[in-house]
């Protein structure tokens, strides 16, 4: 489609609202404070007014011309200015191609074709003509038209990168760049989040939404700004359209989030889906408004059951048995089983116990918080399955009726479904044939519940057989002599995901990378410091990921858990500090790790340096941001007080959570060293690192490691291992070659000359 540029006779027909006149204002070239201020003005005006929402346009001009005495009592002293103010904004209104440019953009995702009007309008008619030129190839380049392309940075700016002096059919890169340049200007000027037109206020909603506004966020923790932000703009984006908060439909969320992903990057995706989950839980709690489906991702995941789904008959046992069971690392307060009239003996943290009392007393199950999860995560999507397969008949009302072999039968089902469409969009090839670990780990948490919850033997051997057939790890079936059948298993080994990072430091170039990683972002963290000025939270960041990079590699390579929750002050700190130069100490307690082992290891002088400078320059900016208060004890402070473990911590003492911590780590390595690298592969690259060096050190892993077994430790690294003794066996036998040729000398003879050689 080409191009044509809008009349001047174009003629509006629908009224506008202050949102249309404010979109019109960003629309019209004048200087940035003078936008601010007339908009500010506008926003003082309508507030002082009354309305209720976002007053019509022809409203605010009566405002103006009439000079109604509440309103300018109400204004106050700026008055004048204002009022000055809103007659600029009335003036960009009458222009009559930008009013309809800002009209038409009400509720949608701009175009290139809006960027080429957009253009028309601020660039003059030379380089307007050249905009339009290169906007017409670049949709060209995607066999396109200007009609079909989003006009919004995310979208652009990708396509901008990959483009080449043919795309725009020039001959050099200076002049690829003046295009390059081009399109962003124009795409800017339409673009919802670079121009600003997007509505994040609340203060101009109708009532109603303000109201239903202020009942979501009073169920958001503080640090959750991008769920607030997100919300806010749907209310507008809703608004504006006219629609109530009780009328909102399936066609209305699917446009605000189509719109709202061309708007962002990729990952945007996580946040919207954490905005509908929370907006779905007040739904739960009450608030009158209908439920949203949560925004699909690109990985097609399966469906969200919402446990308050299940039926209680299925949902009350399992709730109940998980009620009864405690954390083996978090067992109480031994001092609740001392008497309090015995008080000699509670110094000594004894007492006498009743025996009698003991024996009565029911005996705890213990089960971590995560298993709970993983529990109702079975019975949750068993039963779904379930519900949802018309070949299950009748369907499950009672936790026992989920163990048979049509429930488990589409339980795994629907499971191989969601892979299949998740390797589709992955352009990867489905194999039938291949078995699932999450089919079977599923199948495998059912059964773990029915075993607890005492379901029948003859229904539990159902699941269980399943689950057998469905063993990824089994790679063979056996005949004994007795006629039964034994299973091979193979040994554990590292996920795919995790082995591919790993692969990746079999190059030097990478290992080198790795190794330098805490120089080059402890170098970008305190450069603000070194030139006087204060560092931002993008700096402590950056000394965050810096130090877990150096004690992985200098101290010892402990989980992503022990990390978030270092602490280096108070009686039970993990880090202690030499006074001056020295050498400090780690010391990680049995119950905190995850094989329940002690770490204690020393820390070297240049980490403690780091530490030092980190609590004295880094740490204050990181409490500050995380409303810590004074005495939190963590290095990594955050979550401000939310409850992530068990008992949780009082308000202002918590600590950065573990999965936050490994995606700032993730792109901080990305982004400053090149390498694809997660906080749990960085353990394993310990191993690899010690392994390379010398694969019969096996035992030296674990203990670095922390692995309760040196099994453990031979099946994750099987592979790693296996190349390494490779190289040694042919390093032995290249040794032995030259050995054996030194002292063996063969000796040919000629057999027509008789010659020897």
């Amino acid at each position: 489609m080409k191009y044509e540029p809008i009349s001047a006779e174009v003629t509006i027909c629908a009224p506008g609202d202050t949102a249309d006149l404010r979109r019109c204002v960003w629309l019209t070239p004048m200087k940035g404070a003078t936008r601010s201020a007339t908009l500010a003005s506008l926003g003082s005006l309508c507030e002082a007014s009354g309305f209720d929402g976002e007053p019509r346009v022809d409203s605010v001009r009566r405002l103006i011309a009439g000079a109604d005495p509440e309103v300018r009592e109400a204004v106050g002293k700026r008055w004048t200015q204002i009022a000055s103010d809103v007659r600029r904004a009335l003036r960009c209104w009458d222009h009559e191609p930008t009013r309809w440019l800002a009209q038409h953009l009400r509720g949608r995702v701009p175009t290139l074709t809006d960027a080429a009007t957009a253009g028309s309008l601020h660039l003059g008619k030379d380089e307007a003509k050249r905009a339009v030129a290169a906007l017409e190839a670049l949709a060209s380049s995607q066999s396109g038209t200007l009609d079909e392309l989003p006009a919004t940075m995310g979208t652009v700016e990708s396509l901008l990168r990959a483009a080449t002096p043919e795309t725009f059919g020039v001959a050099g890169m200076k002049t690829l760049e003046n295009k390059r340049t081009l399109i962003r200007k124009v795409v800017r000027l339409v673009d919802p989040v670079a121009s600003g037109m997007r509505e994040t206020s609340k203060d101009r909603l109708p009532l109603e939404w303000r109201e239903k506004l202020e009942a979501l966020e009073s169920l958001l923790q503080d640090h959750e700004k991008s769920v607030a932000a997100i919300l806010r703009r749907f209310a507008n984006f809703s608004a504006g359209l006219g629609i109530a908060p009780g009328d909102v439909d399936l066609a209305l969320h699917q446009t605000f989030v189509a719109a709202e992903v061309a708007t962002h990057a990729s990952g945007y995706i996580e946040k919207l889906r954490s905005a509908f989950r929370h907006w779905n839980a007040a739904v739960d709690d009450g608030i009158a408004i209908p439920r949203l489906p949560v925004p699909g991702v690109s990985q097609h995941r399966q469906e969200i059951v919402y446990w308050m789904t299940v039926p209680m008959g299925i949902r009350k046992p399992v709730d109940a048995y998980l009620d009864t069971t405690v954390s083996v690392r978090n067992p109480g307060d031994w001092g609740d089983f001392v008497p309090e009239d015995d008080p000699e003996y509670a110094e000594l943290g004894v007492g006498f116990v009743d025996m009698a009392i003991v024996e009565e007393a029911p005996v705890a199950r213990v089960l971590e918080k995560g298993t709970h999860k993983n529990w109702r995560d079975a019975v949750k999507r068993a039963w779904h399955a379930a519900s949802t397969d018309p070949r299950v008949q009748p369907k499950p009302e009672v936790l026992s009726d989920l163990f048979s072999i049509p429930v488990v039968t589409a339980l795994v089902a629907a499971t191989r479904r969601a892979r299949l469409k998740r390797l589709e969009v992955q352009g990867r090839v489905f194999d039938p044939k291949e078995k699932g670990r999450y089919e079977h780990s599923i199948v495998e948490s059912l059964h773990s519940v029915g075993t607890a919850l005492e379901i029948p033997s003859e229904r539990l051997k159902v699941v269980e057989d399943l689950k057998r057939q469905i063993d990824p790890a089994v790679i063979s079936m056996k005949r004994c002599v007795d006629g039964t059948f034994k299973r091979t298993y193979a040994k554990r080994r590292i996920g795919k995901r995790h082995a591919i990072m790993l692969a990746a430091f079999n190059d030097t170039s990478c290992l080198k990378r790795w190794l330098e990683t805490p120089t080059v972002l402890w170098a970008v963290a305190c450069k603000p410091i070194w030139s006087g000025r204060k560092p931002q939270m993008s700096h402590v960041a950056l000394a965050r990921s810096a130090l877990i990079a150096r004690i992985a590699q200098f101290v010892a390579p402990i989980r992503r858990t022990n990390h978030a929750r270092l602490r280096h002050e108070g009686p039970d700190r993990h880090i202690v500090l030499s006074e001056g130069d020295g050498e400090g100490t780690l010391i990680i307690p049995p119950e905190e790790g995850k094989t329940l082992r002690e770490v204690h290891v020393r820390i070297d002088t240049e980490t403690v340096r780091m530490l030092k400078y980190y609590i004295k320059h880094f740490l204050p900016v990181a409490q500050k941001h995380a409303n810590a208060a004074a005495d939190n004890p963590h290095l990594f402070p955050g979550a401000d007080g939310a409850e992530i473990e068990d008992g949780g911590y009082a308000p202002g003492h918590g600590f950065h959570t573990k999965s936050k911590l490994n995606t700032t780590f993730k792109r901080h390595i990305k982004k400053y060293c090149g390498l694809d690298l997660c906080l749990h592969v960085m353990r394993h690259l310990a191993g690899k690192i010690i392994l390379d060096q010398d694969p019969s050190a096996m035992s030296l892993v674990q203990e670095i490691l922390g692995h309760m077994k040196i099994e453990t430790t031979q099946s994750y690294y099987a592979e790693v291992s296996g190349i390494v003794a490779q190289r040694r066996y042919t390093h032995l036998l290249e040794r032995q070659t030259r050995q054996v040729l030194a002292t063996i000398s063969f000796r040919f003879v000629d057999p027509q000359t008789g010659k020897e050689f």
